[in-house]
């Protein structure tokens, strides 16, 4: 009991470490994108 309730945390532990890594590449590539400044806000 206690060796399959182990097994089954690490298993979760691995599947939420690819999720979380998938997701956090995903954030990256959407950071590279900025669009121009209003001029409205450009501090003179």
């Amino acid at each position: 009991m206690k060796k399959s309730k182990k097994r089954l945390i690490t298993i979760i532990a691995a599947v939420a470490t690819i999720v979380a890594t998938s997701v956090a590449s995903s954030a990256c590539a959407w950071f590279l994108y900025q669009p121009e400044e209003p001029k409205c806000l450009i501090e003179e």
